[in-house]
């Protein structure tokens, strides 16, 4: 039985709308002026990360979304030590987010299937 129930167009979906969150919501939620700062920057890299690897809601299909995977693991350890530094460590608001980002995140690369269809 296959538990990977996300499919490559259901992550890139998912990775877009946690990439708007990270620009919308710290500026909503009012938190810390370095937090938001992070999390555009972050936001900056994702977005065409996101874009760009092949998967059927991609702008264009440069990298292999296998490689979206591995750099997804990167990107999700990035995240769980984020909650260790003192913008975020020392606010609720903002350890809270980023515990939720962090977690959203790993559930995303947990239950995708990698090896699923990426052409569009």
């Amino acid at each position: 039985m296959n538990r990977k129930i996300v499919s490559p167009k259901q992550h890139a979906l998912i990775d877009y709308a946690l990439t708007a969150a990270m620009l919308v919501l710290p500026s909503f939620l009012k938190m810390n002026k370095i937090v938001r700062k992070i999390y555009a920057a972050e936001a900056a890299v994702l977005l065409p990360y996101v874009a760009l690897t092949s998967q059927p809601a991609a702008v264009k299909s440069i990298i292999p979304f296998r490689v979206h995977g591995r750099v997804d693991r990167f990107n999700l350890a990035h995240f769980a030590i984020q909650n260790l530094f003192p913008p975020f460590r020392r606010h609720r608001k903002e350890l809270l987010f980023n515990t939720a980002v962090t977690l959203a995140a790993g559930l995303t690369i947990l239950l995708t299937d990698w090896n699923g269809r990426t052409t569009k």
